[in-house]
């Protein structure tokens, strides 16, 4: 037996440890790709805020916002900005002043995308390479920008030189980390905008074979065998940012001998854990054919000295090993067996006894299976107390909004039985325990449905706000209400303003919601005017510490997968 046990004991740790391996390879590898995936987010929104810096329009208010543009201000605008072209559209689309422009260009921005887009309300937008006046001449890059003038909305669209660009951008592409890869900003056709590679040629599509087709495809994944790739869109344009690297120089960190020995190491272990049980198995053997002889020659002079002594010692020990037995029963049970036992056969005997019971008895028994119900409600809900802080998961991005969604669903009974009107504001994203977030917002919703005036449909008010990191819950009330002087005693444990025959509960739900507030370093207060409602406010960060965030527990417990909701 002894040996059973150790060997359960090993297998389930080696178990354990390979899973645990598993998972912690599984997710380097996701962190590694999420990082390679970060590195080209942020240089599409630097790129972004570079580009948005553009639609700053007061200055083009100054110089275009007269009725009748003069045609030496875009002069100068194209010489100062050595730009190819530059056209000025007025609200209606049509052709205000323009410089060095051939009448196949004027056509082609006339109908270009980045004019109509801007013409109908966005603020700035960038072309594909194009051509300046036609094949052979040199590409150039459309910038539009839309400003508002007294005459209405215009459009200022110029004739950007590659050059300036694939320069200035590549600048930022030559920050990014990365050995053996590669960086580039393409447009809508995979034509080289910028790059940090000095062998690659701007305005000319991208050199790697098969990248084109793959990013176009999907925003991230494998070409060619063994590169990889990933993409971020550039907003106000069709552009995007491109990274490519070799799939092993990427994931190195977790490839080869770093992920094989690990395991190697696991499997040295499993064998010296075998060779141990082998040991221990012959150990155990020797020492159980000792420990019987030992016996068996203890019984022997037992019997020879006295064997009513015997005989009594007999009756002791298998007395007391009925009392271990009894003891290691009720251990082995859960505390709510009993009362499971109590209302089963409390509903039997009101089912099968009921017309032969008198009505003290029918009433004696209906108490009886109320008051096991109540203990059976009071003992899940310590167990729910206790494990906010034991029992807790790892902190996530929670959508409050998702979580409202879910309750609602919940309380839908509730709400339809007492026509409640709830009206839901919009909700934040924080980083919490989604568990617990649903008991907290569940008990405090399911309290204002609880607590209301007679006759008096509920009206429930869910609002939110965010103010430098942190987001403040208010949940507001046309119920019962308390007085201010039990703002803070309505927290405690087992406190009840109510009696438990008028409005049923344990009196754990308010103090269940404090605590896990605690734990997720936020705050919960309530104010309240007796007779016109009361008003709950939560504050919680939006963002936890990394030190915040519990481990959870290798072997969970079953009952964390559907947590029952403690209502005072």
């Amino acid at each position: 037996m002894v040996v059973g046990i150790a060997a359960a004991v090993v297998i389930g740790a080696l178990v354990l440890v390979g899973m645990q391996l598993r998972d912690t390879q599984t997710s380097s590898r996701a962190q590694l790709l999420e990082r390679f995936h970060d590195r080209a987010e942020v240089v599409s929104a630097l790129m972004q805020a570079v580009i948005s810096s553009a639609a700053a329009s007061s200055e083009l208010t100054q110089r275009y916002g007269a009725a009748d543009v003069d045609g030496v201000a875009l002069d100068r605008a194209v010489a100062e900005g050595r730009l190819a072209y530059a056209l000025l559209l007025d609200r209606d689309g049509e052709i205000a002043r323009s410089r060095t422009l051939a009448a196949t260009t004027r056509s082609r921005l006339l109908a270009s995308h980045g004019a109509r887009t801007t013409l109908r309300g966005a603020p700035v937008w960038l072309s594909d390479i194009e051509a300046a006046d036609g094949p052979g001449s040199p590409v150039v890059i459309d910038l539009a920008v839309a400003f508002d003038t007294p005459s209405g909305r215009r459009v200022l669209i110029t004739g950007l030189p590659t050059t300036l660009f694939s320069a200035f951008l590549g600048s930022y592409l030559q920050r990014v980390p990365g050995r053996r890869g590669s960086a580039y900003v393409v447009d809508s056709r995979g034509v080289v905008v910028a790059t940090r590679d000095p062998r690659t040629r701007v305005g000319e599509p991208v050199a790697e074979p098969g990248l084109i087709a793959a990013f176009r495809m999907g925003e991230s994944g494998m070409f060619t065998g063994d590169r990889r790739f990933t993409t971020a869109p550039i907003q106000s344009s069709a552009w995007k940012t491109v990274l490519t690297a070799p799939d092993g120089a990427l994931l190195e960190s977790i490839s080869g001998q770093r992920k094989w020995l690990p395991w190697l190491i696991y499997g040295a272990l499993a064998v010296l854990a075998f060779a141990f049980l082998a040991l221990l198995r012959q150990l155990v053997s020797r020492s159980a054919a000792l420990s019987s002889s030992n016996q068996q020659l203890a019984a022997t002079n037992a019997r020879l000295a006295n064997a009513n002594t015997m005989l009594r010692h007999a009756a002791e020990l298998a007395r007391s090993n009925a009392e271990l037995e009894q003891f290691a029963s009720i251990a082995s049970h859960d505390l709510q067996e009993p009362l499971r036992k109590v209302q089963t056969f409390a509903a039997h005997l009101s089912a099968t006894e009921k017309d032969r019971l008198s009505e003290e008895g029918q009433d004696f028994l209906q108490r009886m299976n109320t008051a096991a119900g109540r203990m059976r409600t009071l003992i899940d809900d310590l167990l729910m107390f206790s494990r906010v802080s034991t029992k807790g998961r790892p902190f996530v991005p929670v959508d409050l909004g998702d979580v409202v969604a879910q309750v609602l669903l919940d309380l839908e009974i509730s709400i339809q039985e007492s026509g409640a009107k709830l009206t839901i504001g919009p909700l934040p994203t924080v980083a919490a325990d989604p568990v617990q977030m649903r008991q907290l917002l569940q008990n405090l919703l399911g309290n204002a449905l609880k607590f209301r005036r007679p006759d008096v449909p509920p009206e429930i008010t869910l609002r939110a706000t965010v103010t430098d990191g942190i987001a403040d819950l208010e949940i507001t009330d046309n119920g019962l209400g308390f007085e201010p002087q039990y703002a803070t005693r309505i927290f405690r444990a087992f406190e009840r303003l109510h009696g438990a025959s008028a409005y049923p509960g344990t009196g754990i739900g308010l103090a269940l919601c404090r605590k896990i507030v605690d734990r997720h370093n936020g705050t919960i207060a309530a104010t309240s005017v007796l007779g016109e409602g009361a008003t709950f406010t939560i504050r919680l960060p939006v963002e936890q510490p990394a030190d915040a965030a519990p481990t959870m527990p290798l072997l969970p417990d079953p009952v964390d997968e559907e947590t029952p909701h403690a209502l005072i």
